[in-house]
């Protein structure tokens, strides 16, 4: 509920201050004195265009304030807990400064944007002037309210039926990505394909290049390099003196004929026999190695077409083995990506069809559900113009199933799935016999307007969320006993909201509550607004006013008491 109101510079409003105790607030008042400011006010605060033209005459800005309790509140808390603006306060404090150049909004000190305000406020405040019932005329809330008003049984599979097509459109979303990463795969698919063929036919192996280059390099000087292994062999082994073995066994023997002389150089004589040991491995591994070399045409072949491969994968791909030995399984690994996202593609695709056969279902039975509610509410809100002096008027809810091709089967016919079922709603009116029925914006008259507002948010009373409902004038162009039922039916709302309501009916005006005053004022040639809080004796005078329009007689003053009395 609001708690409080400072209004500073806005119009005629020098500077109001209102303290609100009550849930039934009554602003009462001459024609003209400027009542409608203060709602004009309340609106700004919620988020209502501010013009600069609302300021003072001579004054730089305007400001307005208003404070509210955060009890019973949850859309406001969430919508404040996303924007990060809430800290389990209990109070919320609204401000905006209006100036010529700009407008400042704050909620508790902290900045926010003009939309964000917006958003808050229409979670807080339900304003009804003649010419403005925004949430009730907002078709988008049609469902919602309707919906409430059928309860826990509604409530229960609505929910099953929006979780259901939460995770549909979650599906849908996901398979539209998916899709459209698999058309990009397609698209390189047999590149890559190619790719994955070409270096795996390739079959490369680390080190195998230099490998293969020494190979070629032995076949290729296959009999040079012979030649030389067995020039190297004789030098060794042939029988002529000059062989190294001969030399070797020559000078072993004249070492060991002078260590027969000096055992100091006997480690010569064990050097040059560790030299022979080892010469003789040297020769045979010449040996070995002269064996193995067979020249072989075809191998040489295969090794220079295996070099010329390889260069060419590596001038290609522009990497060295090893890179494209990597490049390779990274490829393998894509396409082992792409063969997921096609599994992933058929298994939602399965999952969607499944799904949609059970929304098909579900969102039916939903949609009866509420077309036998809408019934009980029509009958509801009829009774309730009938009430308000509407007895002409009908009203009833309109159903509307939009085809949709890719929509759910319902009944043989495709139709657009929203995300509460598969209705579109809105609620529509006729005030006159013979009249077509219309949307409720099409109302002509401001008090036809606040009265239908009035009789269907006291059906809705108990079940609507908006803790504050603001009327301007829902009594215009009506009294005597419509006056009445209306005073009764804003009482019965004040038991689930804060009812304030601008009036010139005495019958609302001695409901119990709070009443403030508004008066209009000219001092030293400056007008300005004042407004306050009458005591019971005040109200009694002010609703003798009312009840006679022009003087204050002992039988009004009798007549307003006694409308008083009827409320205790």
């Amino acid at each position: 509920m609001i708690l409080g109101l400072l209004v500073t510079n806005l119009a005629i409003a020098k500077k109001i201050e209102l303290s609100f105790d009550s849930n039934l607030v009554v602003i009462s008042g001459e024609t003209g004195a400027g009542k409608t400011i203060i709602m004009n006010a309340i609106g700004i605060a919620c988020g209502a265009n501010a013009s600069q033209e609302l300021i003072r005459t001579g004054e730089k800005s305007a400001l307005i304030e208003v404070s509210f309790t955060l009890n019973n509140t949850p859309k406001a808390i969430g919508i404040l807990q996303r924007l990060s603006l809430y800290d389990k306060e209990e109070m919320l404090i609204i401000s905006r400064l209006i100036s010529k150049n700009r407008t400042r909004n704050t909620i508790n000190g902290h900045l926010i944007l003009s939309k964000e305000l917006k958003e808050v406020g229409r979670t807080l405040v339900d304003l009804h002037g003649q010419y403005e019932a925004q949430s009730l005329l907002d078709v988008n809330n049609h469902i919602k309210l309707l919906d409430k008003f059928g309860g826990r049984g509604m409530s229960e599979i609505r929910e099953k039926v929006v979780a259901e097509i939460s995770r549909f459109n979650e599906i849908k979303n996901t398979l539209t990505e998916l899709e459209d990463t698999d058309r990009k795969y397609k698209e390189e698919r047999d590149f890559i394909n190619f790719e994955i063929s070409e270096l795996e036919g390739a079959n490369l192996i680390e080190g195998e290049e230099e490998e293969l280059r020494e190979e070629e390099k032995i076949l290729s000087n296959a009999k040079e390099l012979s030649d030389l292994l067995k020039m190297s062999q004789d030098l060794i082994n042939n029988d002529e003196g000059t062989s190294i073995f001969k030399l070797f066994s020559l000078l072993r023997n004249n070492i060991e004929k002078a260590t027969e002389i000096t055992e100091k150089i006997k480690y010569i004589s064990d050097s040059i026999e560790k030299m022979q040991t080892e010469l003789k491995e040297i020769n045979r591994d010449i040996s070995n190695f002269n064996m193995s070399i067979i020249y072989d045409p075809e191998r040489l072949i295969y090794i220079e077409d295996r070099l010329a491969l390889i260069s060419k994968l590596k001038m290609k791909y522009r990497k060295s083995i090893l890179e494209l030995i990597e490049y390779l399984r990274q490829l393998k690994d894509k396409v082992s990506s792409f063969n997921s996202v096609t599994d992933k593609i058929d298994n939602l695709k399965k999952e969607e069809d499944k799904l949609l056969k059970m929304i098909g279902f579900d969102a039916l039975e939903l949609s009866l559900k509420r077309k036998e509610v809408a019934e009980q509410f029509r009958e509801r809100v009829i009774s309730e113009l009938r009430d308000l002096a509407m007895e002409n008027a009908d009203f009833k809810v309109d159903f509307e199933a939009v085809g949709d091709n890719e929509g759910v089967l319902i009944d043989g016919k495709k139709v657009k799935l929203f995300s509460d079922g598969i209705d579109s709603v809105q609620f529509i009116i006729k005030t006159n016999p013979g009249d077509d029925f219309k949307p409720l914006t099409s109302i002509a008259s401001g008090g036809e307007i606040s009265r239908v507002m009035l009789a269907i948010k006291t059906v809705l009373a108990e079940v609507d969320e908006i803790p504050v409902l603001a009327f301007d004038e829902v009594d215009a162009g009506i009294g005597g006993k419509t006056g009445e039922k209306i005073a009764e039916k804003l009482l019965e709302i004040s038991k689930y909201r804060q009812i304030i309501c601008i009036t010139h009916l005495p019958q609302i005006a001695s409901l119990p509550g709070q009443h403030f005053v508004v008066e209009k004022n000219i001092k030293n040639n400056e007008t300005f607004l004042t407004v306050r809080e009458l005591n019971e004796y005040e109200r009694i005078g002010e609703i003798a006013r009312m009840i006679s329009g022009t003087s204050v007689t002992d039988t009004t003053i009798k007549q307003a008491r006694e409308l008083m009395r009827r409320w205790v």
